[in-house]
């Protein structure tokens, strides 16, 4: 049977809980906890580092989360979903931020090469003007891939969920409506409840299908968070270098050897942020393939619904037998009576 996720998201991250029950075991809470406490610093610390608004929404949760000893409180949900903003705020923030820098010191070199006299130290600036460039280019089309993986998954969760609960409906209204039909609305009760059941608990499978998906997003946003603020360390270095040539005087060869260092920083740049962007193309295809997690949960409400068909098909037949037995009594009693009549 689909495994129904806990609505913990270990801070958006990795660390997903098993499964939901009305009373959790102590035991399950002290692995979650451990795990927190053998990774927590590390995952709270990357997790949000522009927003100190992060650290204090994954305070709340843990305390909460603390304090949930008899269930689990409908309060993890909103608090995974404010981490999971958070964590998507701090990327796409950062990669803003990443790319105003980025022009900035492609504008700065732009303006210095052309007042450089020595051939050799402006071929120097001119490397570096190329590598931020190279660089810009990829990092607004990380930022075009991020927002349009963030809106479409919303639009895609969205209207995939809604179709799943059309046809649900549907069918469970059509069942209930044969069962009224032919008990006279005496079996509905029982029905609505076989069908209601069937419905919420798979309605909760469909949730935890996206926040299986919530998690592979905001590992990836902070994957996104993590390489843009290295990558924006090793730009500011270079930035530095050029400054230091430009307005320092240094002989070619000193700047030369400066910008060359700062450039190795930048070398794996360019295709760090094309795997992330082909990343994040991959994960809008696999997101709610129906070869994943939705696929499974629609094909296990297929099989299990001939299993509430016969359900309701047992309400109705012990209907009709309860109808055909008081049929069955009330003209054995006429008899009675008639023969008496005539006796």
């Amino acid at each position: 049977m689909h495994p129904t996720k806990s609505s913990l998201l270990l801070l958006a991250l990795a660390i997903s809980a098993s499964c939901v029950v009305a009373t959790p075991q102590p035991e399950v809470l002290d692995e979650i906890f451990q795990a927190l406490n053998e990774t927590g610093h590390s995952i709270i610390s990357g997790l949000v580092d522009a927003s100190k608004n992060g650290t204090a929404i994954a305070g709340e949760f843990l305390e909460s989360l603390k304090n949930s000893s008899t269930q689990f409180s409908h309060e993890t949900v909103a608090f995974a979903q404010r981490i999971a903003d958070a964590v998507h705020k701090a990327a796409t923030e950062g990669i803003t931020d990443f790319a105003i820098s980025l022009e900035a010191g492609i504008s700065r070199l732009l303006n210095e090469i052309g007042r450089i006299r020595n051939v050799l130290q402006r071929q120097a600036l001119k490397d570096a003007l190329a590598r931020l460039q190279t660089i810009s280019a990829d990092v607004a089309d990380l930022e075009v891939a991020v927002h349009d993986l963030n809106d479409r998954l919303e639009k895609k969760k969205r209207e995939y969920y809604a179709e799943i609960q059309e046809k649900w409906s549907n069918w469970a209204a059509a069942q209930l409506e044969r069962v009224d039909e032919q008990t006279n609305g005496v079996g509905n009760e029982e029905a609505q409840e076989i069908l209601d059941e069937l419905l919420n608990r798979y309605s909760g499978y469909l949730h935890s299908c996206v926040e299986e998906l919530q998690v592979q997003q905001a590992t990836y946003e902070q994957n996104v968070h993590s390489t843009i603020e290295k990558y924006q360390n090793a730009t500011n270095n270079l930035t530095a270098q050029v400054e230091l040539c430009v307005k320092n005087n240094l002989n070619f060869r000193s700047c030369r050897k400066g910008i060359d260092k700062a450039l190795r920083g930048l070398d794996s740049a360019p295709q760090d942020l094309l795997s992330l962007k082909l990343k994040g193309i991959r994960l809008l295809a696999i997101g709610l393939d129906a070869s994943g997690c939705v696929g499974q949960t629609l094909a296990e409400h297929e099989l299990e619904k001939p299993l509430v068909e016969r359900k309701l098909d047992e309400i109705i037949r012990e209907y009709l037998e309860q109808q055909n037995t008081t049929d069955a009594d009330s003209s054995s009693e006429e008899e009675t009576t008639t023969e008496v009549a005539t006796g």
